[in-house]
């Protein structure tokens, strides 16, 4: 089929923009235009036409209005939000935002605020979804309300997942503390990913490649929409940008390509407070008593009644930042927690990935880091066209003294508090002790922070990668050691799907001569490290049971098998396939076993994690005690559980996984592969990660999973994924320009109603990758291609 074209008129007032736009597969626009704010108008206008109830519901929340629309939320979560973002300030710090950029950038923002704003005129609110369809804050937005959301994506791995704590975080008054915050608002540990760089040695052409395979929630704002931006001799460029970025954070030029995964690092840090026994308003600080500073917030909240009420709350601040309310232990009055933020201040987040699309190659995408510093909670894997291959961990990172960091670690194996957080990423200081205060470096981008040469990174050409551990463990036989401990721990246990990672390049790279097609089987061949690591010794574990005549066990009185376990798990194929069968079974035993025992020696492996072999340990199954019965041995025991849990959730053991574990795209039911962290498998997609309330942009009907199985999120019938793989992209940079495959897992499109809501879906599903169309040839030979002129 030919081009159609197709033009399209807007009404923006004087502001003059056009923008070329072309349509291939899957709903991926490739905008060309003459000038950056043109360029911002294409992108602003495909984005919202794409996503804008999901857009519009953000800007509601930076200004901390959602109460106003939604009510109080279960648990105050609504309230408690808006409160956080009140405390935070984004609205009143978006003119520093905006001041703060070069004025090409500013452009590109005006540009893209026209064209969402056009979208919103043009949108038939009955398309979209029921939750947002005829809403009043699906409305134009100003400039300012873009850079306030652009403050909250700058601390989308720092405060704004502490918003809920902050809001929450009123004094202890005459009648003693405020409650403490529910468990339930400290959400999931930070988003998982894996991401590949190869140098010319390791590759057939002798040329770079990228690999992308970022894990992301299917639904809400951290969702990417991919494009292509073009302005002809200044900046082309093709990826994928979270919504609301303008600009590309994960991509490719012509000539170098890079990806990103979440920071094991620090991008904040919690501090205790040791309390004025008589005011827990003042706190200690070295030898010296400080007050704390009150600020007064007032939100508007609508009532079950459809009424609105004002709810107003004092909030404070500490000299580090604002105070916390903290699950289990609250604002006390003998201890308080405040915190600060590295990125609080970090104004150059979207002139980072800019101008990092404009770098040819590894060695200008490094000038690119020492010199803007404005990455603010990732990795980089980068390779170029010569063949260069290069990693780092360049996020904004807290400086602290070499006795701070001695402090931290020992705090970890001696303070509960402490280690719990660590859990959820967070590390813990000690904000009465100067001596854990941030230090003042030079060269670094504020006060406090790290500079770029303390940064970790490796350039080679060979392979450097990253599955979300910390930078010690980036490269096969290379270790990366000395760092600060604010940049992740060094020398401590890799998860297993690093360990897969790390293992499936280091096979690669002695092998040589990698290509495109190796890189994408990595990701779907969907193997399991756990199981190649335990499956034999299990099987020999539930024989020998059998053979002494322990066939049937009955754990919480649940009696099963042991003859149909062992007939299932020696047939499956050890990995996560839509045909697998077992896969299930093998999940929910290893979830039978705490976090904490994949990692190491325990009730699962024998063989703890040796540092100097961090692929190959732990290793080998631990041996069941002398003369245990078969539910008193953990690996039986497991087995047993896993059955029967399954059992009461209506899934056979032996179901293969792509009838129990789907994804549904506006009713559509499309099986999906992979796994989660226990399975061991590169490919992540699994019934777990943030969500959005019920209330908005999120899976229709959810079920709850059944009670102890919240890491699996096993439910009723299998295993409904809402998170996971994301963009993929196979990238090779080619002396003839690049060459890339890809897809967009959830799809271009938050809209049901949209034909490109589901097709992503359907081609994960299928492991089919699309050309990821670059030069004017690739694109010219889309046989679904259109073409129009958007003006405004």
């Amino acid at each position: 089929m030919g081009a159609t074209e197709i033009e399209v008129n807007g009404s923006v007032g004087d502001a003059g923009y056009e923008a070329d736009v072309a349509v291939t597969e899957h709903g991926v626009l490739h905008i060309t235009a003459g000038d950056w704010g043109s360029l911002g108008f294409g992108q602003g206008w495909g984005c919202a036409r794409d996503n804008l109830g999901v857009l519009a519901d953000q800007f509601v929340k930076v200004r901390g209005e959602r109460a106003r629309y939604w009510g109080a939320g279960a648990e105050e979560v609504h309230l408690a939000s808006d409160m956080g973002y009140r405390s935070l300030g984004l609205v009143e710090r978006a003119p520093e935002m905006r001041s703060a950029q070069p004025e090409w950038i500013r452009e590109l923002v005006a540009g893209y605020v026209h064209g969402y704003n056009q979208a919103v005129r043009e949108h038939d609110p009955a398309a979209l979804p029921e939750w947002c369809s005829g809403a009043p804050w699906v409305r134009e937005i100003a400039e300012d309300d873009l850079w306030t959301y652009l403050w909250d994506v700058t601390l989308m791995a720092s405060g704004r997942n502490l918003v809920q704590l902050i809001g929450r975080a009123e004094a202890p008054g005459p009648d003693g503390p405020a409650p403490a915050s529910p468990l339930s608002v400290m959400g999931a540990p930070s988003a998982a990913s894996n991401g590949w760089a190869l140098g010319g040695d390791a590759t057939a052409s002798g040329s770079g490649m990228v690999l992308a395979n970022p894990h992301f929630p299917w639904y809400g704002e951290a969702r990417f929409w991919e494009c292509h931006l073009r302005i002809p001799g200044t900046y082309d460029v093709y990826g994928v940008s979270l919504l609301g970025c303008p600009g590309v954070q994960i991509g490719f030029n012509a000539s170098m390509g890079w990806t990103h995964t979440f920071s094991k690092g620090h991008r904040f840090t919690v501090a205790t407070l040791d309390l004025d026994p008589g005011d827990p308003t003042r706190y200690r600080h070295g030898d010296a008593m400080l007050d704390m500073i009150p600020a007064e917030h007032r939100v508007e909240v609508l009532g079950d009644d459809g009424s609105t009420s004002s709810v107003s709350r004092t909030l404070w601040r500490s000299h580090h930042g604002p105070m916390l309310n903290l699950p289990l232990v609250g604002w006390g009055t003998e201890t308080g927690f405040t915190y600060r933020d590295a990125n609080i201040d970090n104004t150059s987040v979207l002139e980072q990935f800019l101008c990092m699309g404009m770098a040819r190659d590894v060695g200008e995408l490094r000038r690119v880091f020492h010199e803007v510093k404005g990455l603010p909670w990732v990795n980089t894997m980068a390779a170029d066209a010569g063949g260069d291959a290069w990693y780092t961990d360049a996020s904004a990172t807290p400086a602290l003294s070499g006795g701070a960091q001695r402090r931290f670690t020992t705090r970890l194996s001696e303070d509960l508090v402490a280690a719990l957080l660590y859990e959820n990423r967070i590390a813990v200081l000690d904000g009465s002790d100067p001596g854990d205060d941030w230090l003042e470096l030079p060269g670094a981008r504020s006060e406090g922070l790290e500079p770029p040469e303390a940064h970790p990174e490796l350039c080679t050409r060979g392979v450097v990668l990253n599955a979300n551990d910390s930078h010690w463990c980036s490269s096969p036989g290379v270790l990366l050691e000395g760092y600060s401990v604010m940049g992740g721990l060094e020398r401590t246990p890799r998860s297993l799907r690093t360990r897969q990672n790390l293992a499936a390049a280091a096979s690669l790279q002695q092998r040589g001569g990698v290509t495109r097609d190796d890189l994408a089987s990595v990701v779907f061949d969907n193997r399991s490290l756990s199981a190649e690591l335990l499956r034999d010794a299990v099987l020999d574990r539930v024989a020998a049971a059998i053979g002494e005549g322990r066939e049937r066990i009955a754990p919480e009185g649940h009696e099963v098998d042991l003859t149909e376990v062992h007939r299932v798990l020696s047939r499956w194929d050890g990995a996560f396939c839509l045909d697998s069968t077992g896969a299930v079974l093998w999940r929910e035993f290893m979830a039978g076993f705490e976090e904490k025992a994949w990692l190491d020696s325990g009730p699962l492996f024998a063989v703890g994690f040796d540092p100097a072999d961090p692929i190959g340990t732990p290793r080998v199954l631990t041996e069941a005690a002398q003369g245990a019965s078969p539910g008193g041995d953990p690996v039986l025991h497991s087995l047993a559980e896993a059955v029967r849990v399954l059992d009461s959730a209506g899934v056979a053991i032996d179901a293969p996984l792509g009838e129990v574990q789907w994804a549904d795209r506006g009713g559509e039911r499309i099986p999906a592969h992979g796994g989660g962290e226990g399975d061991g498998v590169m490919n992540v997609l699994a019934p777990s990660g943030a969500l959005p309330p019920a209330s908005m942009d999120g899976p229709v009907g959810a079920t709850s999973p059944v009670a102890g199985r919240e890491r699996t999120g096993l439910c009723e019938g299998g295993y409904r994924v809402t998170y996971g793989t994301s963009f993929v992209m196979v990238l090779e940079l080619t002396a003839d320009g690049p060459r890339a495959e890809g897809l967009l897992a959830y799809g271009q499109s938050s809209h049901p109603a949209s034909p490109h809501h589901a097709d992503g879906t359907r081609a994960y599903s299928e492991s089919c990758l699309r050309p990821l169309r670059f030069t004017e040839e690739q694109i010219a030979a889309c046989g679904e291609l259109r073409r129009f002129v958007l003006r405004g």
